[in-house]
């Protein structure tokens, strides 16, 4: 069943209303009609199913016959914070770790990091994530979307005291004495950030501050990953070893 985004206040008022885009694709697209069911999310943690009441051109009309909690997040917080990158990289990033179940994601600029766009473009491509996360929920069948904050320094990112249980950065670097997940003695991991550089890696500068404030450096593996791949690849891990894909069980 298709799956739409709908603020809460507007499921709540009695007369719930899907337009813009939405709207257009429901009567163009789908061409579903009165009488058609389709699910609903809050991106507060709700899933409704609704049925169509009446279709315009720019305004789709239903009514609610369910509300459900949602059973697909997981049990354990994870925030990536991503170095910049250049051209699409971010979107597939953020596309991506959403599907895999993120709660956070932190774009932040580090001494390697190539792209500098100015606090109007940096914005715009914030906004840009929000929607492309917000579009991977339907696909993925989450109801709640990850929280996309703005661009920081890598020095505030790494210097700034979190309630995180565990905080990782992923480094190149670190293969050549790897520490692994087993060596990790963290007795409840709820809430992890993990940091991963630009295409360049990050420095041995950068590396030393991130330890000093707690961060625990792991590498991938022996092989060199691409800046994405290691966004995809730690969220994976992770929600592998602490979440909701199987291996904590």
């Amino acid at each position: 069943m298709r799956r739409f985004y709908l603020d809460k206040e507007i499921i709540n008022s009695g007369t719930p209303t899907i337009t813009g885009q939405d709207a257009k694709h429901i009567r163009n697209v789908l061409r579903l009609k009165p009488g058609d069911h389709i699910h609903l999310f809050d991106g507060e943690g709700n899933g409704y199913e609704s049925r169509i009441i009446s279709v315009e051109p720019n305004r789709i009309a239903l009514s609610i016959l369910t509300c459900f909690p949602s059973i697909t997040e997981s049990p354990v917080r994870i925030t990536i914070a991503q170095a910049l990158l250049k051209n699409r990289a971010m979107d597939r990033i953020v596309r991506q770790i959403t599907e895999l179940g993120i709660t956070g994601f932190i774009p932040h600029i580090s001494a390697r990091s190539v792209p500098r766009p100015d606090n109007e473009r940096l914005k715009k491509r914030c906004q840009r994530w929000e929607r492309i996360a917000k579009e991977a929920l339907k696909q993925c069948n989450r109801c709640v979307p990850p929280k996309i904050n703005q661009v920081v320094l890598f020095r505030n990112l790494i210097c700034e005291e979190t309630p995180h249980d565990l905080k990782i950065i992923f480094w190149e670097g670190h293969a050549e004495n790897r520490l692994k997940f087993s060596d990790i003695r963290v007795p409840i991991v709820k809430d992890v950030l993990a940091v991963i550089g630009p295409e360049g890696g990050f420095t041995r500068e950068e590396i030393e501050l991130a330890k000093e404030h707690h961060f625990i450096p792991l590498s991938l593996g022996p092989r060199i990953l691409k800046a994405d791949t290691a966004a995809v690849a730690s969220a994976t891990l992770i929600q592998y070893l602490y979440g909701d894909m199987g291996g904590s069980e």
